[in-house]
């Protein structure tokens, strides 16, 4: 009941977990972005350098940034499955917020505005102000 509720808040709070209320539907949605997407993202990553010709001479120079945005391509596929089954429309949503953004950084590079890729990398950095 209400008493089990509050000694579970307690303790997550106890154990330095931030507690915000939501509903379910907002939660989905946001899941799909800060969750799924990376998980989407790193599947991508892994299966595009797989696809290479001799991917092991490519990974043979593989560095921090490339190990830490593919260590989540080692998750089950068979969970993430089910997840991007029962959050489908969030994460297709989610995935078309990121492919605009992958789009813009293209197009950037395509016209050679790397004052504009320079100010889009600049954004970026600000989210690390918020975590």
């Amino acid at each position: 009941g209400a008493y089990q509720a509050e000694l579970a808040k307690d303790i997550f709070i106890a154990l330095g977990m931030k507690i915000l209320k939501m509903d379910s539907r907002s939660h989905d949605k946001h899941i799909a972005l800060i969750s799924h997407m990376p998980h989407i993202i790193s599947y991508a990553l892994a299966n595009a350098t797989l696809a290479q010709e001799n991917p092991q001479t490519i990974l043979a120079l593989v560095g921090g940034g490339f190990r830490s945005m593919s260590r989540i391509s080692k998750s089950s596929p068979l969970m993430w499955k089910d997840v991007f089954k029962q959050n489908k429309h969030n994460v297709l949503e989610a995935m078309a917020h990121f492919q605009a953004e992958f789009d813009k950084a293209r197009e950037l590079l395509e016209n050679d505005d790397f004052d504009g890729l320079e100010s889009f990398m600049a954004n970026a950095n600000t989210l690390q102000k918020f975590l």
